[in-house]
């Protein structure tokens, strides 16, 4: 390591942090996100967690409760996703939710249909297909219409993200298995 590598904290680690004060911003990011713990616990999964779900969740419960340091990879975690849920509502400030019929909300982005199901006290659920059939995993129920929007939009960079990957992997595997001809004169 050199010694700009040493001494490159980042701003948030300009300092030492309590543990009161990393609960306390801990919590501050998790309600940025409108998200509780098992909604962290599940994008945690998502990306790759290889712990036990119940290990993942005991483990975001005490520090949501300040009994340990939440760790620096749950706190990049969150502020990551913080940032990303900003750049998404800057990209798609402008849609317009058509409302259905039955009071469901629902717009086009990028090929993919999303929507907001109203159900009993004011909870939504997030329905999302692509046009080509695809129709990724739809997270839990949400509270509120604006939560709903907000994760509506996390689950579309997902998906565009899985579809992504999908296409890369199949173009590898075409490239791979592709034989090409050689005049051997």
């Amino acid at each position: 390591m050199t010694d700009d590598e040493d001494n490159n904290e980042g701003l948030f680690l300009a300092r030492e942090w309590t543990p009161e004060e990393l609960s306390s911003e801990f919590n501050k990011l998790l309600a940025d996100l409108n998200w509780t713990a098992v909604e962290l616990t599940d994008r945690m999964m998502s990306l790759g967690d290889y712990r036990e779900y119940k290990t993942i969740l005991r483990g975001v419960h005490r520090a949501i409760e300040g009994q340990v340091k939440p760790s620096g990879e749950m706190m990049a975690l969150l502020n990551q996703m913080v940032r990303v849920k900003r750049r998404l509502t800057r990209t798609y400030a402008g849609t317009v939710w058509s409302t259905l019929p039955d009071g469901s909300k629902t717009a086009k982005f990028d090929n993919f249909t999303i929507t907001l199901l109203p159900k009993s006290r004011n909870r939504w659920k997030v329905h999302m297909t692509h046009e080509g059939g695809y129709s990724p995993e739809w997270p839990r129920w949400q509270d509120g219409l604006e939560t709903a929007k907000a994760t509506a939009l996390l689950t579309l960079d997902n998906a565009q993200n899985t579809m992504f990957e999908f296409e890369e992997e199949e173009a590898r595997k075409t490239a791979k298995n592709t034989v090409r001809a050689v005049k051997l004169d």
